[in-house]
């Protein structure tokens, strides 16, 4: 009985399941060289063509996850917005994250909402960063960056109104299933133990209050 020798694979065999894991090792490129030489093709050619479509792949990945991420933050910060009556709260200013190449308007690095509490003719401001987590693992819950945190400090010295951060955990960023509120003056670490964020809850169906004499949202 004789055996049947297998068929070599083809270049675009070889081609395609380089594609289909995203990575070219050595091995692959060997194959590669091998199997386009026996078809009379240019090898070099053939694999910076394939360097080349993994690399556009793979910045396509990259943009497809800042845009859900970005998404999400802009769908949390309405959730948020929509929990301050317009009759009494004005929108100062709604913060956008554009940039390029390391460029972004000072806006960039401040809350993302600064708003003021009117009151007849009296005004009172007050800034908020919204912050959502999906699904944080372990008791410590990262709300924001160290550096960040120290800007926001800075801005509340600066401007001499409060900040405060709203945390949104699980659910969706527009409907969460646990909402904080914390100020920053509270805050010395960008990390809570989830014993710690207790003081801080907020029921996710009850609108925004600030308290002008104590300069608390609640």
């Amino acid at each position: 009985m004789l055996l049947k020798t297998p068929k070599p694979e083809s270049l675009y065999q070889v081609i395609s399941a380089v594609k289909a894991d995203g990575i070219l090792t050595p091995k692959e490129e060997k194959l590669i060289r091998e199997v386009a030489q026996s078809e009379g093709k240019n090898a070099d050619a053939t694999i910076a063509q394939i360097r080349k479509e993994l690399e556009e792949s793979e910045e396509e990945s990259e943009s497809e996850l800042i845009d859900i991420n970005l998404k999400a933050g802009l769908d949390f910060e309405k959730f948020v917005v929509q929990k301050f009556d317009k009759k009494y709260f004005q929108i100062r200013n709604w913060a956008g994250d554009k940039y390029v190449e390391g460029r972004y308007a000072d806006t960039t690095t401040q809350p993302d909402i600064q708003l003021s509490l009117k009151l007849g003719a009296n005004s009172y401001p007050f800034a908020v960063e919204c912050k959502w987590r999906s699904d944080p693992k372990g008791d410590f819950i990262q709300f924001t960056e160290e550096d960040q945190l120290k800007r926001y400090k800075t801005f509340t010295e600066q401007e001499n109104y409060p900040v405060f951060i709203v945390l949104g955990i699980g659910g969706k960023p527009s409907s969460p299933a646990e909402l904080y509120i914390l100020p920053i003056q509270d805050l010395n670490k960008p990390v809570l133990h989830r014993a710690g964020l207790g003081k801080y809850r907020k029921n996710v169906d009850k609108d925004f209050f600030f308290d002008q004499e104590s300069k608390a949202l609640n």
